[in-house]
């Protein structure tokens, strides 16, 4: 239900190491990372280090990677999985996800999600993945995948939070029993460098009066429950954090629960505004922000 979220700015990245081993110690056996972030050899010595050290072993372990942005046909999708595969130190992950339905580069070739579909079920039945999954989709894009596949999506990752409540596609997945996985759980609660467009930042903040009594109430902090809002809706999770404190912080959820009534308070906290977006002028933000350079260099360097 809760995973570590692992996209990271360029002078953190090599830290996500050792934030892997304490993650583990700390109990997280879920570990969600992508091509795209630059983070998959840390995140294999991480995990090898932590096996070793007898933390967990790899059996209890659920390790989920995504397609590297730049396959756009389903003949190329293997071999970049392998390469993902070799990056992590594993022979297999638990999950594999499209990153995202569109052609980010676009490169001038006929691209069809479902062509790169079928690359991902030849990974899941060659045995490297054990399920195979979409993030960032809309119910279009599962609706015509479910037309065409022989696997079913296993899982579909997008942005959820109490700014970003994502409802109807929630529901989309969740009628189809699709379970919907949540990234950028805080939303603007937290600080987002690469989005100065959104200024002032939206409530819900850590002072929120809402917020602070609920924390008060379950003896909490509000960022728990803002993650613990997202588990009751029946969501995986997937904060990030370098900071053991605020590890530890995010794991310890799981001993309440908010009512029906609570849920929907924070659901009107509701602005259609997400922190992440996949257009150019976005893409080149966050990109400079994490990796200093723009979108198309981030994912040719």
């Amino acid at each position: 239900m809760i995973a570590l979220g692992t996209i990271m700015p360029n002078d953190q990245r090599e830290s996500l190491t050792q934030t892997v081993i304490t993650a583990i110690k700390t109990g997280y056996r879920h570990i969600n990372t992508a091509a795209y972030y630059r983070s998959e050899e840390y995140i294999g010595q991480g995990i090898a280090d932590a096996v070793q050290k007898g933390y967990a072993t790899r059996e209890e372990l659920f390790i989920t990677t995504k397609l590297d942005l730049r396959v756009v046909k389903g003949d190329e999708v293997l071999e970049a999985f392998k390469a993902s595969l070799s990056r992590l130190k594993l022979n297999y992950v638990d999950l594999f996800l499209i990153h995202c339905p569109l052609n980010a580069l676009n490169y001038t070739v006929a691209y069809d999600v479902v062509d790169v579909w079928k690359g991902m079920e030849e990974v899941k039945k060659v045995g490297l993945a054990k399920s195979i999954g979409v993030s960032n989709f809309d119910s279009t894009q599962i609706n015509r995948l479910l037309t065409f596949n022989e696997i079913r999506p296993a899982v579909n990752e997008i942005e959820i939070n109490p700014t970003f409540t994502n409802l109807d596609l929630v529901a989309y997945c969740q009628s189809l029993n699709i379970p919907v996985s949540a990234y950028a759980p805080f939303g603007f609660f937290v600080p987002r460098p690469f989005r100065p467009d959104v200024d002032p930042k939206p409530p819900p903040t850590p002072d929120n009066t809402l917020m602070k009594e609920l924390a008060e109430k379950y003896s909490k902090s509000t960022a728990q429950i803002t993650l613990r809002y997202l588990i009751d809706r029946g969501l995986i999770i997937n904060p990030k954090s370098v900071i053991q404190s605020h590890l530890q912080e995010n794991i310890n959820i799981f001993d309440f629960n908010l009512n029906e009534q609570e849920i929907r308070l924070i659901n009107d906290f509701n602005r259609n505004e997400k922190v992440y977006f996949l257009k150019i002028k976005q893409l080149n933000a966050m990109s400079e922000y994490i990796f200093n350079v723009d979108f198309k260099t981030s994912l040719n360097n």
